[in-house]
């Protein structure tokens, strides 16, 4: 895992009007374009932001200064909901157990994507968190929205989705994370994935521990630009 020399990439084609561009080993650095060489272009730019992420987690990562450094293994038909901004399908490795060592790398990953739209958010003054623009959401609302969506995430691994408390974002925000990673630790190495369909998607771990890191990344990054920070 983490080849420096090259980076594997795939892409899941929207029906219509977006295609997604994923770092294969490297969860949350993931980009979306009109096609996919604007999806391509949109990874390349955000390799340097990725790189702190990924030094944030403890890895050695070096962003790479063109798209020849990307290797495209995969291409996936995605689904109206990729059209609409989302990651939405299986990737093939999403099925492929984990190896010896791998859950704890993607759990340091998927912490600091987390700890990146955290330290985002905090940034915001509190009094500017609950204002909504007259596009998009407010910054505490794209917090309640990374909730809602963590406890589908978590749903791959077992337990119902549930509806969380708007009064106790942030005690609920802890205890799905905890879960989470507690659960994904808890996979033994090479244990093979059955799929299952809940809630308008086909979840396996490893793709809600991706889809989780991007989600995380990208409300980060775009609480970023809003706010010039």
């Amino acid at each position: 895992m983490f080849t420096q020399h090259s980076f594997p990439v795939a892409f899941e084609n929207g029906p219509k009007r977006r295609v997604f561009a994923q770092a294969i080993e490297w969860i949350g650095w993931c980009r979306a374009g009109k096609d996919e060489v604007r999806a391509l272009k949109e990874l390349l730019a955000a390799g340097s932001r990725y790189a702190q992420v990924a030094s944030r987690a403890g890895f050695t990562f070096s962003a790479p200064t063109s798209s020849e450094s990307f290797e495209i293994v995969e291409r996936v038909a995605g689904t109206a909901t990729t059209d609409f901004g989302a990651v939405s399908a299986l990737l093939a490795s999403d099925s492929e157990p984990f190896q010896e060592g791998e859950t704890e790398q993607l759990s340091r990953l998927l912490q600091a994507c987390w700890a990146t739209f955290d330290e985002a958010l905090m940034r915001i003054p509190a009094g500017q968190r609950e204002v909504k623009p007259e596009r998009g959401r407010s910054p505490d609302a794209i917090q309640f929205h990374l909730l809602e969506a963590d406890l589908m995430h978590l749903s791959a691994f077992g337990p119902a989705f549930r509806q969380p408390k708007a009064e106790q974002v942030a005690e609920q925000i802890t205890r799905v994370r905890e879960e989470m990673l507690v659960r994904l630790a808890a996979i033994p190495p090479k244990e093979a994935f059955t799929p299952s369909r809940r809630y308008g998607f086909v979840w396996t771990p490893r793709f809600a521990v991706r889809r989780s890191a991007w989600h995380a990344l990208d409300h980060a990054w775009e609480i970023e630009e809003r706010f010039g920070m």
